[in-house]
């Protein structure tokens, strides 16, 4: 069957539109909804390219810029309604945003702000330190980590630095109110953004042992079945610190002491002391200490190689925040073998910048980040920003190689490729930044329209945006919670080529990269969710003002 994949939610008045034909139609027009043509063009022949398997025609309609809603159609093919308009990306700013916010764990959901997607207290019980004889300790709170309910300091801390970089970047993520309890500050109610990181701020803070290390992760032994969270009752356990944790927090911690000061001096000052006793923990235990799941347990190990980025971040960060030239010159010494090791990296093939990675296992890209909002010149913020515009130019050169104008290669499509491919964004989003250019705009619009369904499996990746959004993630809640529509704003993980799951290994062999995704709640290799999945998204929707 012809179709025409496009995004599905909209497009800004100014952006650059386009959407993707499998089937050779030269002409095309786009109708409003009395069916009366607002655009006639002419479709451009792409050809066949590796990560889709499709031979390719592309329709351009950029020039129309009148607001309203309307579809495509290109033959006897109508492709799906879209809007244009300064206010389209409005609600799917505030689902993506209000998802932390179902996914509180402990007592801190409400029914007025929950609604159908209420549960009741959950994991509230005090977690046993494993390993060690010692009292047991409360840890409740934070927000469960993706589909199962597991909470993890590394992946805490790289969304909680998405959310707040993207603060520092864009201000009017400020502005976005997506209906949760409000809470309060010296200056009256914190703006929401502020008020869920705070959720996780705080449980992060109870990670933190009395001699500034942090404890991995807290978890149930296992996974737990698909059950609602309140029925989670195994025991908890805190697994052992790792040097990755606290790296990890003595960096968020600095970085929300710069946003709060603002509006809450006193908890500001908390963070930042958290910070140091952390960062000191690894000035007094300068070798790596890694984490590896404990014998029997699976659940999220979160292992990383080396320690290495969570370091250089924590000394960036801690320089931007205070100023001091101590953690200038530690981040030099650690950028030194940085370098080092993104030169071990790329002689295995790999084509990225150490310097620009910006997940949960690599996060030098966001030590980048404060030095380049630090808005010094010096040599490691010059040498970052240069980096962030060589990555984005290659990220555009490798979007030219597609019909879908995708800055993605076929061997992003790993476990998470969203993810990948928002971690880009993020890229292109600072880039364009650094130094404004159309083609890294035109990147971005391009990734953006991708999620939202111009993709050759012609589904939007994100819940309840989008006529053909996904409706099946892998996350128990919404699994087993008897209603059929999950929460809206849920990020898929998206194709990958892996195939990790037995429901992905159903799907025929040697499909092209871009269709290895299955809309099904088994495929947690393929169809789960995660808090750092939704986190790079808001960071770059913070990024998209109509002019």
């Amino acid at each position: 069957m012809s179709k025409v994949f496009m995004n599905q939610v909209g497009f800004l008045s100014d952006s650059a539109k386009r959407a993707v034909l499998d089937f050779d139609a030269p002409d095309f027009k786009v109708v409003d909804e009395n069916g009366t043509a607002v655009f006639c063009g002419k479709t451009q022949h792409f050809g066949t390219d590796e990560i889709s398997g499709e031979d390719t025609y592309v329709a351009d309609f950029s020039e129309l810029s009148k607001d309203g809603t309307f579809r495509l159609v290109a033959g006897d093919v109508t492709g799906p309604s879209f809007t244009i308009g300064s206010n389209v990306f409005d609600k799917l700013k505030k689902d993506i945003c209000k998802c932390f916010y179902y996914l509180r764990c402990g007592d801190a959901l409400d029914k007025k702000y929950a609604g159908v997607y209420y549960h009741k207290p959950c994991h509230l019980s005090k977690a046993t330190v494993y390993g060690e004889d010692t009292e047991p300790v409360d840890v409740s709170g934070g927000w469960h980590d993706a589909g199962d309910y597991g909470r993890y300091s590394t992946a805490g801390a790289v969304a909680v630095a998405h959310l707040l970089y993207g603060v520092r970047f864009f201000k009017n993520l400020l502005d976005i109110e997506f209906d949760i309890p409000k809470e309060k500050c010296d200056k009256g109610n914190l703006p929401d953004i502020l008020a869920e990181v705070k959720v996780e701020l705080d449980f992060l803070m109870k990670m933190q042992r009395e001699n500034g290390s942090v404890w991995h992760k807290v978890t149930t032994f296992n996974h737990a079945g698909f059950v609602m969270p309140e029925e989670d009752t195994s025991e908890l356990f805190l697994f052992n610190v790792s040097s990755l944790a606290t790296g990890d927090i003595a960096a968020v911690f600095a970085l929300a002491s710069t946003i709060y000061r603002d509006y809450d001096k006193a908890y500001a000052d908390k963070l930042m002391e958290r910070s140091l006793k952390a960062y000191k923990w690894l000035l007094d235990n300068p070798e790596p200490l890694l984490f590896k799941n404990a014998e029997g347990s699976n659940t999220g190990e979160y292992g990383e190689a080396e320690d290495i980025s969570n370091r250089y971040w924590a000394a960036c960060s801690l320089y931007e925040a205070t100023g001091e030239d101590k953690y200038f010159r530690d981040a030099k010494e650690l950028s030194e073998r940085l370098i080092s090791f993104d030169k071990q990296a790329k002689k295995k093939g790999y084509q990225g910048d150490v310097f620009t990675c910006l997940g949960w296992a690599e996060v030098a890209g966001l030590g980048s980040f404060s030095l380049i909002l630090k808005n010094e010149k010096n040599d490691l913020a010059d040498d970052a920003k240069a980096r962030f515009i060589a990555e984005a130019k290659r990220l555009c050169a490798n979007a030219k190689k597609n019909g879908f104008n995708l800055c993605m290669e076929k061997t992003d499509f790993i476990w998470g490729s969203n993810m990948e491919l928002l971690k880009y964004l993020m890229v292109l989003t600072v880039a364009n930044v650094i130094s404004e250019e159309k083609e890294f705009k035109d990147t971005i619009t391009s990734g953006i329209d991708y999620l939202l369904g111009c993709n050759s499996m012609d589904v939007s990746y994100v819940t309840g945006n989008g006529e053909k959004a996904f409706k099946n993630p892998h996350l128990r809640p919404t699994a087993v919670d008897d209603i059929e529509e999950p929460w809206p704003g849920l990020v898929s993980g998206g194709p990958n080529i892996g195939l990790q799951d037995e429901r992905a290994q159903t799907l025929p062999k040697n499909l092209p990269a871009m269709k290895c995704y299955l809309d099904h709640v088994d495929c947690y290799s393929l169809n789960e969710i995660t808090i750092y999945w939704n986190s790079p998204f808001v960071f770059v929707m913070g990024s998209l003002v109509s002019n």
